[in-house]
Order: structure tokens, then C-alpha cells, then sequence
């Protein structure tokens, strides 16, 4: 494909926007509490779906990361400190909501040399848990630099279900995020599964990988034990970004998801607007349903 040419989207990525009241209402909670949430930050595509069934990742730790991927429309810079009332604030707002599954994730913040900000995942995780007993925990983190202490600080914590994402094949993994290491990425996972967590993890596709690349990682993921794979199409945020490098079709996502469950995942969301968090909620209760 050209440098500059750029691919035109197809029909099926057609997203259809849908105000209702429990749409107002989350974006409403999100506001009071001063909390950010991966959905309007990262501009997600589904946001109008999840808000209208009252789900919302919610983003801690500020609104600025520390690292600048190419694919990632959340703002980047220094940090700006941290909000020690912000777990707190986050179970509250948790609990006005009245969710039954929460996704927690964060942006990098490589600035805090101390622990990366683990404290104050495993303080959101407790106060969630303390305010929210019915509601099942899933956090979406960063690597936290490979820290050993900041990781088993945010296992202990219990989360239903860990998530950290591979993002990409490794071959281009440089390119689309300069400051992570894939192999970093893949020892965190590992990390997870050896604690004991359900863990979960999910990459995206267009960003210039093969098919049997695709494959290859997903075998990699299998062999480390990991319960739940997403796979999704990924979309350029701003003209900024790392543009697409293919489109691919629904009916190769359904192949991606027939091959991760024929070789050992117990879940497998694979769809061109898949992302991380979507449906997180139907695959806890998959989970929970299986575990019982």
C-alpha cells in the first residue's frame, strides 16, 4: 500500500449512534465522579452499545500516559500526579451505576518510579469489591515495566478476570508501540496465569501482519494458559496515527474464532469492532457459568 493512500472503510464497520437514557445517565456518573473511562479516551466504537446497557471501562490514574503507541488516541505527556481519593470515587460511581461486571484499566505511568501506580490499582480493586459485593472485577493493565513487586501488588488483589493486552504480532510490534516490549508483555501474561488468575488478552489486526502471524500468536497466547482472546479490527484514530494496512473481513474474523477455540481458549470474541472490553460483562458470566 502507498505511504499516503488510504484505504476506504468498508460497509461493516458502519457504526450506528444511539443516545438513550442509560447512555445519559452513564455518561452523567462518569462526570460527578471525575472519573475517565478507555471508551470516550481511546474513541471506541461501541461506547454507544456499552453506555446504553450501563457498562463503561473505567480509566484510572489520569487521563495522560506516559507512552505514545501509534495506534492509541489517549493523550500523551508527563504525569499529573495522583488522585489518592480516586478508588473511592471509582467504587461509588461503580456502585451508582449498579453494575454487575466492572472493567478497570488504566494509562502507563512510567513516571511513577515507586510501583507504576500498583497501590492504587489494588486500592480501586478493594474499594470496588468492599462497595460492589456482587460485581465481578475485570482490570486491563499496563506491563508496569516488567516490576515483579507492582504486578504481585495487583494480583493479590483478586480480580475476577486479569487482562493485559499483546496488541499486535510481534514482527511489528516496534513500530506500533516503540515503548513496549512484546516479549515484556507475553512474561506479564504468563506471570498471571502462574498466580492462578483467569487471564485474558487480546490484539489487533490491519497494523500490517500476516495471517499466519495472526495464527502464531494466538498459538503462543493458548500455550501460556491464557482463558480469553480478543481479536479486532484496528481503526485509525487521527491522521497522527499508524494507518491501516488491510481490512479484514468478517468472515476471516469468524475463522480466527473456529481456529482459538479448536486449540484451547475457552472464550473467543473475534469481529472487526472488537476491542478489549466489549461484551466483557456476557464473558465473565460464560466464565462463571463454566466454573460452576
Amino acid at each position: 500500500m502507498s505511504t499516503t493512500q488510504r484505504l476506504k472503510k468498508p460497509d461493516w464497520l458502519k457504526i450506528k449512534i444511539n443516545l438513550n437514557e442509560n447512555y445519559k445517565y452513564v455518561n452523567s456518573m462518569l462526570e460527578k465522579h471525575n472519573l475517565n473511562t478507555v471508551c470516550s479516551e481511546a474513541r471506541c466504537p461501541n461506547i454507544y452499545e456499552c453506555w446504553n446497557n450501563r457498562t463503561a471501562t473505567i480509566m484510572i490514574l489520569g487521563d495522560t500516559c506516559t507512552r505514545a503507541c501509534g495506534f492509541c488516541s489517549v493523550k500523551t505527556g508527563r504525569g499529573m500526579g495522583v488522585d489518592k481519593l480516586e478508588p473511592l470515587n471509582t467504587a461509588m460511581a461503580i456502585k451508582k451505576l449498579g453494575l454487575k461486571h466492572v472493567v478497570i484499566t488504566s494509562v502507563d505511568r512510567d513516571d511513577l518510579k515507586d510501583d507504576y501506580g500498583a497501590e492504587i490499582w489494588y486500592a480501586t480493586v478493594f474499594n470496588t469489591r468492599s462497595l460492589n459485593s456482587d460485581c465481578t472485577i475485570e482490570v486491563l493493565t499496563p506491563d508496569f515495566n516488567g516490576y515483579k513487586p507492582s504486578l504481585e501488588k495487583v494480583f493479590s488483589s483478586s480480580p475476577n478476570i486479569f487482562s493485559h493486552n499483546i496488541e499486535c504480532v510481534e514482527r511489528i510490534s516496534r513500530s506500533v508501540r516503540a515503548q513496549a516490549v512484546w516479549q515484556r508483555s507475553k512474561d506479564v501474561l504468563r506471570a498471571s496465569v502462574e498466580y492462578g488468575l483467569t487471564t485474558k488478552t487480546g490484539m489487533m489486526v490491519g497494523l500490517g501482519e500476516e495471517d499466519s502471524e495472526v495464527y502464531k500468536t494466538m498459538d503462543e497466547m493458548a500455550e501460556l494458559g491464557i482463558t480469553i482472546f480478543n481479536i479486532g479490527q484496528y481503526l485509525q484514530p487521527t491522521k497522527k496515527h499508524l494507518k491501516v494496512d488491510r481490512y479484514v473481513s468478517p468472515e476471516q474474523f469468524l475463522k480466527y474464532k473456529e481456529f482459538g477455540l479448536n486449540i484451547g481458549f475457552k472464550v473467543v470474541e473475534s469481529g472487526p469492532l472488537v476491542r478489549s472490553s466489549y461484551r466483557a460483562d456476557k464473558q465473565a458470566k460464560r466464565m462463571y457459568e463454566n466454573a460452576v
